[in-house]
């Protein structure tokens, strides 16, 4: 099986993009999708989009972490997705419309050039803070449901942070189970500006940036007394702006960043029994 792909990346958090619109994958997708994913022997990503039809809409965004499970959204891998869309000639007066396991959203291209814009939709106020104790220390954060679950924990200087241990302490923690969390450091840079390092489940590391991780760290500032809009520098240096307005208890938001094509390719999937053999 001959499978063709564009890879892609949203400030750095990267994706194997592939056009589903005529289905021509196996159902059982897990360890197809973690073999794609693979930095050494694969194309490498930190996750897999799908492009498919949806009734009523412009397309319907399937997306897979990168050890090949289902996930409810991404961020980067939406506004990705959108520009993949648009590219394609998808979409009315340069607006695509597409149905995610987060709800119908929105997406154009940004008006100063600058990637593209991402209407989220309705997110909920980051919850109250809360003390955890992971990895023999107390962590302070909020939660924030961004399409999947975060925890938001301030500090002073996020490269400070143990990623590796803090991060799957708490990615894992009793609290959050059973889905468990992504877990958001963020230090204030200043007005209405915030570093971030994410450790996202499903890639059980750390990610370059994370779209919906900036839009908790923003919710998590707007909590504070924040207002929109607010710069999120990723981890990898590329900045994701995040604006939000109220919508009764919760925030109608927006999320603005670079959905870069890097290159395009075709991987070939041997079928199980020749790969036996040439084992």
């Amino acid at each position: 099986m001959r499978i063709p792909f564009v890879k892609m990346h949203g400030a750095a958090n990267d994706f194997v993009v592939i056009d589903h619109r005529e289905p021509f994958l196996p159902a059982d997708r897990v360890a197809l999708f973690a073999r794609l994913c693979d930095r050494r022997r694969g194309v490498g990503a930190d996750g897999v989009l799908l492009l498919e039809r949806e009734s009523g809409l412009d397309f319907a965004m399937r997306y897979c972490n990168r050890d090949g499970r289902p996930a409810d959204f991404c961020g980067n891998g939406a506004r990705c997705l959108a520009r993949f869309a648009l590219d394609r000639g998808l979409g009315r007066d340069g607006i695509v419309r597409f149905a995610s396991g987060a709800g119908v959203q929105e997406a154009r291209r940004a008006g100063d050039g600058s990637g593209i814009e991402l209407h989220f939709g309705r997110v909920g106020a980051a919850g109250a803070l809360e003390e955890v104790r992971a990895a023999g220390e107390s962590f302070s954060g909020r939660p924030v449901m961004a399409g999947v679950p975060h925890f938001v924990v301030g500090v002073a200087d996020v490269g400070a942070v143990p990623l590796a241990g803090h991060g799957a302490a708490l990615r894992w923690h009793a609290r959050f189970a059973p889905a468990g969390a992504n877990v958001d450091f963020v230090a204030r840079l200043g007005a209405a500006r915030l570093a971030l390092r994410t450790w996202e489940r499903g890639v059980e590391g750390e990610t370059l940036a994370c779209g919906s991780g900036a839009i908790a760290a923003a919710l998590w500032a707007a909590a504070a007394g924040e207002r929109s809009p607010v710069t999120v520098v990723t981890a990898g240096g590329d900045p994701l702006v995040v604006s939000f307005t109220r919508d009764g208890e919760g925030w109608d938001v927006r999320l603005t960043g670079p959905a870069e094509v890097a290159f395009t390719g075709e991987w070939t999937e041997r079928a199980p029994e020749t790969a036996a053999r040439g084992s």
